[in-house]
């Protein structure tokens, strides 16, 4: 079993084993949200934590689950804490301390609650956490480990890169959250939608980092993308009609309920038009379309909050297409104008591009694609775009030839088969998903998407 920031120890037998499986998965974050706020270490925090957890599944497996697992986690953990304080008081040893509430450094600014917003101690862990200050894939990592509870080890495996390194990235972060002195607070009504903004930009790069891998065998990592939208619909359950996380929650939603057929049994990617559409998950679609007509988009948006707004509604026409064939692209495009005119990413052209051929024809998309080459020059998705729009439009060669690039700048296996022009022209894919990547109506979910910190 591990301890510490390597996460929840091996499952104890059952019934306990799904009880506390439970616990871990749902009240992680607000175990350490609550002793945090009282104890303000966060190293003595998971360590209690991941200690706590450790002797529950001995425990609870020899006596029986408690009454409470919550408050026996969080009684335990929090006994720990003492313990190692009441040791650290004997030797003497000063460790820096997080900044909280109305404490900082002398002469700084200090972001503690104003009084004018409802104290929540787990928003004040999930702001700490992505914050602007840490590095975007360090901040998604350090919300998934303390907020929800992931272990490092899975967390590495979502990420794919090694348990050693992942540790290393979160135990930098941490750090770096003691030594310059990130808040663990609420800031003021004027300065939090930025930062929730933060907290929106983080779950998105974690989304995209399942649905568009950019390396390794596997086309999708769905597990890594669900964690982000649990982490969207914690944040929102704490503030509930930020429109950021509305939009979002809305566009990761409409993308994540075709998961099911994005793939066939041989890991190959399967494109939209190709797909089952029985397999799609409907109550999610739902969720997704009532997401997307909320009131709270209806209001001033920011920049990102706006992007992410129409992006789901692009998705919502690919959702509610009873077939592809049925698809409402002339509407499609008027939304990718709208994006475009947000924020004219490379992109989000690149998207409409494929939407005005799919509207108008394969020549009106073909210049579409104009001006992007600079802008795109080690992306596979423009070369394969392209190749497709050429083939469509019956040159054989040059679609060859774009093709080859294409699979050239390939990273993934799935999506160099998917991209690959094994036949006439008419056997390849259609390019609804550039590249054969699934995201945003008709890009990837990692481009297209304005706010001011793309990744």
């Amino acid at each position: 079993m591990t301890t510490g920031q390597g996460g929840p120890p091996s499952a104890p037998s059952e019934p306990s084993a799904e009880v506390l499986a439970t616990v871990v998965r749902e009240e992680w974050g607000r175990l350490t949200s609550l002793l945090l706020a009282r104890f303000r270490r966060l190293d003595l925090v998971e360590d209690a934590l991941g200690d706590a957890v450790e002797t529950a599944a001995c425990r609870w497996a020899r006596d029986g689950t408690p009454d409470n697992p919550v408050a026996w986690l969080h009684t335990a953990a929090r006994r720990r804490v003492l313990d190692r304080l009441r040791a650290e008081s004997m030797a003497q040893r000063k460790v820096p301390l997080l900044v909280v509430e109305a404490e900082g450094k002398e002469g700084s600014p200090v972001l503690a609650d104003p009084g004018d917003l409802v104290e929540d101690d787990l928003l004040r862990l999930v702001l700490m956490c992505t914050h602007p200050a840490l590095d975007p894939a360090a901040a998604s990592a350090l919300a998934l480990r303390l907020v929800l509870g992931v272990s490092t080890a899975d967390i590495a495996r979502l990420f794919l890169v090694p348990e050693p390194t992942m540790a290393a990235r979160v135990t930098r972060a941490k750090r770096k959250i003691v030594t310059a002195g990130i808040p663990f607070a609420v800031p003021s009504s004027d300065v939090l939608p930025d930062r929730l903004d933060a907290v929106a930009q983080t779950a998105y790069l974690a989304f995209t980092a399942g649905y568009a891998p950019g390396s390794g065998p596997d086309a999708l990592r769905t597990g890594l993308a669900g964690e982000a939208i649990r982490l969207v619909r914690v944040v929102l359950g704490l503030r509930p009609e930020e429109p950021v996380l509305v939009a979002l929650l809305a566009l990761m939603l409409l993308q994540h309920s075709r998961r099911d057929a994005r793939v066939d049994g041989d890991g190959a990617i399967v494109l939209l038009p190709d797909q089952d559409r029985s397999r799609w998950h409907r109550d999610e679609i739902a969720e997704g379309v009532a997401l997307a007509s909320s009131p709270a988009l209806t209001g001033p948006l920011t920049v990102q909050a706006a992007g992410y707004a129409v992006q789901a509604r692009i998705a919502v026409e690919h959702a509610t297409a009873p077939t592809a064939e049925a698809t409402r692209w002339d509407r499609i495009v008027a939304r990718y104008d709208d994006l475009v005119a947000l924020s004219p990413t490379p992109s989000a052209r690149l998207a409409r591009a494929v939407a005005v051929a799919e509207a108008h024809g394969p020549r009106e998309g073909l210049a579409a694609l104009a001006g992007l080459d600079d802008d795109l020059a080690h992306s596979h998705r423009l070369p394969s775009v392209r190749a497709e729009l050429l083939a469509r439009a019956g040159d054989v060669e040059a679609a060859d030839a774009a093709y080859a690039l294409a699979i050239e700048r390939c990273g993934t296996t799935p999506s160099a088969r998917c991209s690959g022009h094994a036949g006439p022209p008419s056997a390849s894919p259609p390019p609804e998903h550039p590249g054969g990547r699934p995201g945003c109506g008709t890009t990837s979910l990692r481009h297209g998407c304005p706010g001011p910190r793309r990744s």
